[in-house]
Order: structure tokens, then sequence, then C-alpha cells
């Protein structure tokens, strides 16, 4: 499938070069095939939800409307780390935007007129020190700089399906005002995240406060990201999952220089 913005992206297909890896678009079905198998280990296996799909890929309908940016150790060729890419041209003439699966997106329409929807972030798991993350990053930096779009969005996943766990994540974002004011997204009957004792979310949140916040949420919020809705309850994939929303405009300078991202690249 062709979309221009995408052409601007994969333009060339390497994004950067991270001394022992190679940040880069996917090119080949070979490339897709490997970011999908690291998928499955990941998000099925590691999560003990593989049973249902026995050819050990982690794909779904959205995969042919997206761009998958992968890192690759270049010593192996092997990839350890994959995020999956939507732009808003991609979802119109596609299946929508992933998200919408659990959100109700309608508030959000003009924002994500302009916007990338992110997903699939896994990392293999002798490489999760945060170096292969920080790749990632620097190669969607290296995206903003060829595109422009304003916005990013995505699920952000808490690792369990305990909902007492989730509504103290939420808790906690409330008070450190990370949400939107008047939360335009919300959440779909059917993923809604059943209700949990007030006594048992205070318990979790006087034992763990910010150790509940994965590093993934904690990278969005300290770009600025705020959170879109209530969580919601994947039982697919075993895991509470928050809408983020980051307007790339607001970008602080020391972040925008971290990434490598030139302030041209933020602005209009």
């Amino acid at each position: 499938m062709s979309f221009s913005v995408y052409e601007k992206i994969r333009t060339p297909a390497i994004l950067a070069d991270g001394g022992n890896f190679l940040i880069k678009i996917a090119e080949s079905e070979k490339e897709i095939t490997e970011a999908q198998l690291l998928r499955y280990e990941v998000f099925k296996l590691e999560g003990g939800h593989g049973a249902t799909n026995h050819d050990l890929h982690d794909y779904d309908e959205y995969d042919e409307y997206c761009l998958h940016l992968v890192v690759i150790e270049k010593s192996g060729g092997k990839i350890v780390g994959t995020y999956r890419i939507q732009a808003a041209e991609a979802a119109q003439r596609g299946h929508g935007f992933y998200s919408a699966q659990e959100y109700r997106l309608d508030k959000l329409h003009g924002v994500l007129d302009d916007a990338l929807e992110m997903g699939r972030s896994c990392v293999y798991a002798p490489y999760r020190n945060g170096t292969v993350m920080g790749l990632l990053w620097t190669g969607i930096a290296e995206v903003l700089n060829r595109i422009r779009t304003r916005y990013m969005f995505g699920c952000v996943s808490l690792e369990t399906t305990d909902n007492a766990t989730g509504w103290a994540v939420y808790r906690y974002l409330k008070e450190k005002e990370y949400l939107i004011p008047d939360m335009p997204a919300s959440p779909k009957p059917e993923f809604m995240l059943p209700p949990a004792d007030e006594n048992e979310i205070e318990k979790i949140l006087s034992a763990s406060g910010l150790k509940l916040i994965p590093p993934l949420m904690k990278g969005y919020l300290r770009l600025g990201a705020r959170v879109c809705g209530e969580p919601v309850l994947d039982r697919e994939f075993g895991t509470i999952d928050f809408l983020i929303l980051l307007d790339t405009y607001k970008l602080g300078d020391r972040y925008l220089r971290h990434f490598k991202v030139s302030s041209e690249a933020v602005k209009k």
C-alpha cells in the first residue's frame, strides 16, 4: 500500500546510524516478518497469550497500512526493536486507527487529521537496558524531521489485568495533572475497566506510587504527552491500556536536542 506521507518517511529507508545498530524503516517482507516475529515473542509468548496463533507472528489487518520502524544489530543482522507507525492518510483509507478499537475518538477528529499513531513498541529481552528504546526514539525524531506532523498518539500498556492497579495508575496520573482536562477519548463499553475497591487502590498507591508507571509511559510524559481517557482492559493481550497524546510543537529544546529534532521539525 502506497501513501504520499509514507514515501516522505521512508526515503531513504535508513533513518539513523546508531553505532552498533542501524535504525530504519523496514523495506522488505523479510524485515516486516522479523518485526512481527519479535512482536509475537514479546507480546504473546512472554505474556502467555501465544496459544491462539500457530504461525508465531503477531499481525493484524492494520499491518499492511503501517510502516514498521526497526532497530537492527549490525553484527548479526537481527531486529532487536520495533515500533509500528500509522499516518492519518493510511487510517482514512484503511481500517481506521487501531486505538479506535478500544476508544471513541470522535472528539479528537480534527487533531488526528495531523497525527501519527504509534504502537506495538517492543524490544528483544536481552537488549532492554534503555539503549534500543532510545534508538527507536531517535528514529521517531527523524520521522518528525521528514514529515513535520503535529501530533503523536497511541495506547501505552500496563502488563497486568488487575483493575485496582489500573485505577491506581489513573489516580496517580490525575493527581500529577497528566490528564487532558476534558478527557476527549472515552472507552468503548466492551473495553471498560471494571471499578475497584477504593481501599485497594489507596494501598497500591501508597506502596508503589511512581513505580507503577511503565518506562514507555514515563518517556512520553517527560516529553509532554498527556492521557486522553480512562484506562481500558485489553483481554486479548492481557494488558490495561492508556491513550496518550503528544503535541510535538510543544517539545522542549532539551528534548529536541536529545533526539536530534531540529526546531523546524515542530513548526509549520
